[in-house]
């Protein structure tokens, strides 16, 4: 899952034409609430959409416009873990030992809790990618300079700070994290 994951991110950002890139986005989420159904969508933001945003748009700020995926393209390039991919998720759940869910399933805290670990497992290969595409210096063969790569979801906290240092490197993240633990 992590190779396939890995080649379709970087296949994609070599066909990216926007000169004005300055983030990278894995937006984290559920199929259907399903958390045996984990997907990650890839995107990403410019600078002319920050402006845009802070000058009229849904941001109250700059650095929301920036940072808050709300205010983003919302450019899809790819989600990892429905349609062809499913599969691919799904039987790495099953050969880490997860259990897989019905769209329907009642949780209760021994469930909840499995959830959970599905989801931290799912956001540690993210990491890995990220950690992965960087060490490769990807991002600055395309853009001529090193661009975060953020795993978040719709809201932030400092979890999600703490996983984009891991996976980026605190410089780079520096300013996405303060925001996510303190301007969010």
């Amino acid at each position: 899952m992590k190779e396939l994951l890995e080649k379709m991110i970087i296949d994609s950002v070599n066909d990216w034409t926007d000169e004005d890139i300055y983030a990278v986005s894995l937006f984290v989420y559920n199929d259907s609430d399903n958390p045996s159904k984990p997907t990650v969508t890839l995107g990403y933001n410019t600078e002319r959409q920050v402006e845009d945003e802070a000058n009229g748009g849904l941001a109250s700020d700059e650095e929301e416009a920036r940072w808050n995926y709300a205010c983003w393209l919302q450019n899809e390039f790819f989600v990892f873990g429905e349609g062809e991919t499913a599969e691919t998720v799904k039987n790495w759940l099953v050969s880490k030992g997860f259990p897989i869910y019905d769209d329907f399933c009642e949780f209760d805290d021994e469930t909840e809790e499995e959830a959970s670990e599905i989801t931290k497992a799912f956001v540690a290969v993210l990491i890995d990618v990220v950690k992965d595409i960087h060490k490769q210096g990807v991002l600055t063969r395309k853009f001529g300079k090193e661009l975060p790569i953020l795993i978040h979801e719709l809201e932030y906290y400092d979890e999600i700070a703490e996983q984009n240092i891991e996976a980026n490197g605190e410089e780079l993240v520096s300013d996405f994290a303060n925001w996510c633990c303190n301007g969010w």
